[in-house]
């Protein structure tokens, strides 16, 4: 099984040196200090993330940039989001639900509860993906399945139309 990787985007040195720490055992980790860099991974490495911890509150782009900017480009119902902060009031919390993120962790980190969320979030994330995947495998055997058959019934009309030439059945 392939491993997955996680984008921690924080300014505070501490609190990235601290989520890796917690998680670098069972995950491949990629660090951004601000939300701008966190655009440019997350552009450059889209399909390569299985998650990001984003702060809200940064210098030269925030936590809510970078969710705009996932918004806008359709990456939030693919890469899911924990907003990682101190600032969890009800506007953020509701500003961050509306761009669709999957969950909120506050500081101070406990160990547990991050390797938790982090792995409930992605075993979430993959069970949909799976079932998606299934829907559109099934929803394309479907399709087939009604092509053909609507052939057949082509067929059997043809056949009938020319039996019924044979013996003179109008």
């Amino acid at each position: 099984m392939e491993t997955k990787t996680i984008l921690i985007v924080d300014d505070a040195l501490t609190n990235r040196v601290l989520l890796k720490r917690y998680l670098e055992d069972d995950y491949n980790i990629i660090e951004a200090e601000n939300g701008q860099r966190a655009i440019d991974i997350i552009y450059e490495q889209q399909l390569n993330i299985s998650l990001i911890l984003l702060d809200l509150i940064m210098p030269e782009k925030s936590g809510f940039d970078v969710l705009e900017f996932m918004s806008d480009y359709g990456f939030i119902p693919e890469i899911p989001v924990i907003i990682v902060t101190v600032e969890a009031n009800y506007e953020n919390e509701m500003k961050a639900f509306e761009y669709g993120v999957s969950d909120f962790i506050t500081k101070p980190f406990y160990p547990q509860i991050v390797q938790k969320r982090v792995k409930n979030v992605i075993d979430l994330y993959d069970t949909q993906k799976n079932l998606r995947r299934l829907l559109d495998e099934q929803t394309i055997d479907t399709m087939e399945l009604v092509a053909e058959l609507e052939h057949m019934s082509d067929c059997l009309l043809y056949t009938s139309d020319a039996a019924d030439d044979l013996i003179g059945v109008d």
